[in-house]
Formats: C-alpha cells, structure tokens, sequence
C-alpha cells in the first residue's frame, strides 16, 4: 500500500444496525485467518488507516459481546442481539495494530471482484484449537456418516448422522449469511443431535415474515444454524463448524440469496 494512495472511507454495520461504523483504507484487499476462529466465521480482515476508525451508533464496550480465548491478546466483537462478527481488539499494539474490521460487514463492497490477501496462518499461533467432546448418536447405521461440530467455546455442539457422505454445501450472499460466512447443508432435524442449546441467541428478522431463526452461540458469536418454525422437519447447520472436514473438497453451490429476498435489505435506522 502506498502511503500516498488517496484515501476512501467505507461504512459498515452489525446485521440489525445496534453498531455502525466509517473508516478509511487507501486500497480493501480482505485478508482470510485459518485459525479456529476466523475458520469458523470466515472472517475477512481489512486493517482500517491510522485514527479513522469512528464508532458512529453504538458503543464498542457495551453495544459489543467480547470473546477472548487461547493467550487472550485479541477481543473478537460480536453483536450480542444478531451475531454479527465485526472486529477484533488487540489489548496491545501488535505490529502497528489495534483494530482489525470483518469486511463482511461493509456496505456496496463488490467481493466478487475484490482481490484478497494471502491467509494468514493463524492457526500456528498459540495453542491449537481442541474442539469440545463429540456428541454421541448412539448406533451408527451401515453406510451413514456422523460429523461432529461446534461454535468455536464449544457451548453449543452437535452430532449430524447422515445417510450419505456430504460432498456439497451451499453459500447465500444474503445480508445475513454473507455476515456470518456459512456455507449451509439441510439435514432432517431427527438426524440432529444438539446439545447445549440453552447457549445459543436466535434472531429473526423481516425476510421473510421473520420466520428464519438464525441460531448463534450468545459467549463466541459464531452462527451454528437455521430453523423453521412452520417447517420443522429441516434444520440448517453451518459447515463451517463443523470439526475435522476439508472444506476444500466440497463443491460450493452459490445462492443468489441478496436478489431474491424482498424487499432487499436495509441499513435499520
């Protein structure tokens, strides 16, 4: 980046517009973090220009969930009423840094087109991630496979017996599962097994008829999964929890989830 680029200012917000905030970058290239965390979320980091990150609604301290972990160096901050991710806080400067934003969150950014930077191998940093202990299922019938998963504390965790080996899962760029960075798969709910769940905040809103339930874990942050209320035979999980699977050889069917949906998202007030 050149320290002569001209500046742009960007504008960015939690899911049900609690946080708000503007900050300046001469160029956006996201960077991805394979560490637990970020693997989860899907974080795409964007390191904002000198002194111009501005809070404009909200409070970082009390508007924000805070979740530590590991050496505890780094505040990922969530909002507690949607689950959005939307920074990290370092609590010391760390290589010219003390903020870094979740470009998930920024308005009219084409991600399509927008170059990213190399991931960052967080996962060598600190002790390695333990995922908790796995739900059990009981017999697993000939044929069928059982993913374990979890939010990333480990609160919230599940056991997902499948008749089939999954080799797809799909991505919606839909204001909300853009946010969250789920890649979802559609499994009956009686081959579910949750436990936990007394952890997770579910939020709803107007598209469509607030009948979608986002699940998320209420400590973390991290998105686990979708219900139905009227549709009760199906639950979403989000692959990106689950424990001990390679992401890169699963086909990725992308939905375009922000043209269909109306009326298309808004900013809340």
């Amino acid at each position: 980046m050149s320290d002569s680029a001209p500046l742009v200012e960007y504008r960015g917000n939690c899911h049900c517009g609690a946080f708000q905030f503007t900050f300046k970058s001469a160029e956006l290239k996201p960077t991805p973090c394979d560490c637990g965390i970020c693997s989860k979320n899907a974080y795409l980091w964007v390191r904002p220009a000198p002194n111009s990150f501005t809070v404009v609604k909200g409070d970082e301290n009390t508007t924000l969930a805070s979740y530590e972990f590991s050496n505890k160096v780094l505040g990922h901050k969530f909002c507690p009423t949607c689950g959005t991710s939307v920074m990290a806080r370092f609590r010391q400067e760390t290589h010219g840094m003390t903020v870094l934003l979740n470009a998930r969150t920024l308005h009219n950014v084409d991600f399509a087109s927008l170059p990213q930077g190399e991931t960052y191998k967080g996962s060598a940093i600190g002790l390695p991630y333990q995922p908790p202990e796995p739900v059990a299922t009981g017999p697993v019938p000939e044929g069928s496979t059982v993913y374990n998963g979890s939010c990333h504390c480990g609160a919230i965790a599940y056991a997902l017996l499948s008749p089939e080996k999954l080799t797809s899962t799909r991505e919606c760029n839909c204001s909300i599962c853009w946010r969250d960075g789920a890649l979802w798969t559609y499994p009956a709910t009686a081959h579910v097994t949750f436990r936990g769940l007394e952890s997770a905040t579910e939020y709803a809103f107007a598209v469509p008829r607030k009948n979608t339930q986002h699940g998320f874990c209420k400590r973390c942050g991290v998105a686990v999964y979708e219900r139905w209320p009227d549709y009760a035979d199906e639950t979403a999980l989000n692959v990106r929890t689950f424990n001990n699977v390679d992401l890169s050889s699963m086909e990725i069917e992308k939905v375009d989830g922000w043209g269909k949906l109306q009326p298309q998202y808004e900013v809340p007030a």
